[in-house]
C-alpha cells in the first residue's frame, strides 16, 4: 500500500468519513467488507487492513 497522488481512469474510489481510498478493480473482491485502521504503536505503526476474506500463508 502506498500514498499516491495519481489515479488511473479504471481505479475505484471509496470514501468513508471524508477519507478516500483508491484501489484497482482487481482488488475489489479482496477489499469488500474490509476495515482499514491506523496504529501508532511503536512496534506496529501504519495502516492495517482487516478483511475476513483474507488469510496469510
Amino acid at each position: 500500500m502506498t500514498l499516491d497522488e495519481s489515479k488511473n481512469e479504471n481505479d475505484i474510489v471509496s470514501e468513508s468519513d471524508g477519507i478516500k481510498v483508491v484501489y484497482e478493480p482487481e482488488l475489489e473482491d479482496y477489499l469488500n467488507g474490509a476495515v482499514i485502521n491506523y496504529s501508532d504503536r511503536w512496534f506496529n505503526k501504519g495502516f492495517i487492513i482487516e478483511a475476513s476474506n483474507l488469510s496469510s500463508c
